[in-house]
């Protein structure tokens, strides 16, 4: 009865102050915190809060909730996996009015990669900029040779992240950012370029002075021998045909692969 009566005693005095305090201890009640509504208070530090546990179903059940309120914190004790977006394991979990959601803390694995707009190194992650693991704390030098990093990081600069196939390294810098076409790159086409053999046709040429011996295409050597200019003509009946060859005016410039970007810092979780 003694006991309970300076438990309701410290209870009364808390009141008076519109807080609660909960001791555990029998020294001299400690002044509550003016800011809380409810405070805890362990006299040798050794008691935690002990949240009521429940076995939730679904996180769209209430259940064993008569119905979702809104700010309810409990400690589930089961496992209820019957459909992916609903399914609950043992862990804290708080009432938002409309479902159940986990408590619980996302904690970076060694080896996970990240984009930031850090640029320096931060809570154990590292900037993938070509450094010698050499130059990290031990337990970061540690995780990354672990990953296969054992002499420098990966240089991330101007770099974009693929997935890793059967044979490539981890952390190989490879590629670029352009490709000049070659003739084994064009489609598998023929293209002909003869003029037909049917094109019977002349040619025209002037004789300037007397014993100059003239080429005539497509005929015999004839010497003029005369003193007079004189045009003429060959004969008709020469078809023959024409070969030619057509540059394509190309340059071999480079095309450039790089698609539109936006340019972040790349980070690997080394541990802290």
């Amino acid at each position: 009865m003694k006991k309970l009566n300076y438990i309701f005693l410290i209870i009364a005095c808390t009141f008076t102050q519109a807080q609660v305090m909960i001791t555990a201890g029998v020294t001299a009640t400690p002044s509550p915190n003016t800011d809380a509504a409810l405070e805890l208070y362990s006299q040798n530090r050794n008691k935690g809060l002990l949240m009521p546990k429940v076995s939730l179903t679904a996180t769209n059940n209430p259940s064993p909730l008569p119905s979702h309120i809104a700010g309810i914190t409990v400690y589930n004790t089961n496992t209820a996996t019957a459909t992916a977006l609903t399914s609950v394991t043992p862990g804290f979990y708080y009432n938002d009015g409309t479902s159940w959601n986990k408590l619980e803390v996302q904690t970076p694995t060694v080896g996970d990669i990240k984009h930031s707009s850090t640029a320096a190194d931060h809570e154990g992650w590292y900037l993938l900029n070509g450094r010698a693991v050499s130059t990290l704390p031990a337990v970061a030098q540690t995780n990354a040779t672990s990953l296969g990093f054992s002499t420098v990081l990966p240089d991330s600069s101007d770099k974009f992240l693929k997935a890793k196939s059967a044979t490539e390294t981890l952390g190989t810098n490879t590629g670029s950012t352009s490709v000049t076409l070659a003739r084994v790159n064009l489609p598998n086409t023929t293209y002909n370029a003869t003029t037909t053999s049917d094109g019977a046709h002349t040619h025209t040429y002037n004789d300037r002075a007397s014993g100059v011996t003239n080429s005539i295409e497509g005929g015999s050597n004839q010497t003029v021998v005369d003193n007079d200019a004189e045009t003429s003509t060959t004969s008709s009946a020469g078809a023959h045909t024409h070969t030619y060859n057509l540059s394509t005016g190309g340059s071999s410039t480079p095309l450039n692969l790089t698609p539109k970007y936006l340019s972040t810092y790349i980070f690997v979780y080394l541990g802290q």
